[in-house]
């Protein structure tokens, strides 16, 4: 009898493409966008699988089930999205050997642009197919992880107002601009903190602590600190003072580039905090998401933590996207 032949295997690569309800709803040329991007990846010869979920609480869970089916395969799970979707797809692929995509389909898209990722939806899925694996640093708090930045006090409430604002009136950034200024100009009342920084005590009454990982956002807000992300250090900033005229005073020191030298503003770097309050637990905004976590709350940088996929032009220095040295491994 002849020897059987064993049977061809599939060297197609596959594309997970993980999607909330509202990014699958946005359209390109009066066609869902989902539609669009499995058309993309499957007429280049992809092997295709699309996974929404209808609330962002079940992406970590979803995509940590979508990378048990990668472990033997060579691929990519494609967050579509804006950055609280990247967020939560990353949360389940840190440490991880499975690269994750890029489609941004946010409002301010930071974590795209940072990469150099292109904000086009089909011109960033060309990057999924043909850029290379970079590692990269994310700041984390607890058991979450942030890619852009996390805080407590005032700007959860800003999120919650734009929230409150985006649906009154669509996800569009003049609408994020206004909705964050009206809800800075209110009244706000001050946190009593005991921050622990590198392991000395500061005690501090502020109405917002600020945690950055993005460089490009910090450096949008013209800020100095951007060198301490770059540097893979907590990049913070802490406000003691904020009436309404002092408010109109720091926005118009961030326009102006003199923000961190305001004496209402705290700014340093650090390698490790740890707050404690007498809440049991805080609110805190994480990549745009509200979420509330237990007291006391450690704040630290994993570095190089998440491999991302990012044009050929980014790293090629041998330098990730804060700055540190890193030969990225190709695709």
């Amino acid at each position: 009898m002849p020897t059987p032949r064993p049977a061809p295997i599939n060297r197609k690569m596959l594309i997970s493409l993980i999607m909330n309800i509202n990014a699958g709803h946005r359209v390109l040329d009066a066609e869902p966008m989902s539609d669009v991007l499995v058309r993309y990846f499957t007429q280049r010869g992809c092997d295709v699988e699309l996974h929404i979920a209808d609330e962002m609480y079940k992406v970590p869970q979803l995509t940590l089930k979508v990378a048990a089916q990668h472990q033997d395969r060579r691929g990519v799970i494609v967050a579509a999205g804006g950055d609280g979707t990247l967020n939560a797809v990353a949360q389940a692929l840190l440490h991880g050997t499975v690269p994750m995509g890029i489609i941004p389909l946010g409002t301010f898209n930071y974590v795209a642009r940072v990469l150099g990722i292109p904000l086009d939806p089909l011109d960033a899925a060309h990057v999924v197919l043909h850029g290379h694996r970079h590692a990269i640093h994310v700041g984390c708090v607890n058991q979450y992880i942030y890619l852009n930045n996390a805080s407590i006090g005032l700007y959860p409430r800003l999120i919650e107002q734009r929230e409150y604002d985006n649906k009154r009136y669509g996800r569009f950034r003049y609408v994020a601009m206004l909705s964050g200024f009206t809800a800075l100009m209110r009244e706000h009342r001050k946190l009593k903190l005991k921050l622990i920084i590198d392991g000395q005590i500061k005690p501090i009454e502020s109405p917002l602590v600020f945690f950055g990982n993005n460089q490009l956002q910090l450096q949008d807000f013209k800020m100095n600190l951007a060198e301490c992300a770059a540097q893979g250090k907590l990049a913070v900033v802490a406000i003691t003072e904020l009436t309404k005229w002092q408010t109109l005073k720091l926005i118009a020191r961030l326009q102006l580039g003199t923000f961190e030298k305001a004496p209402e503003v705290t700014a340093f770097c650090a390698e490790t905090i740890k707050i404690e309050s007498k809440a049991w637990q805080m609110k805190v905004a994480i990549d745009g998401e509200i979420v509330h976590v237990q007291t006391p709350l450690h704040f630290s940088v994993a570095k190089d933590a998440l491999t991302v996929i990012v044009p050929h032009h980014i790293g090629n220095n041998n330098h990730n996207h804060n700055g540190d040295r890193h030969a990225p491994t190709p695709l």
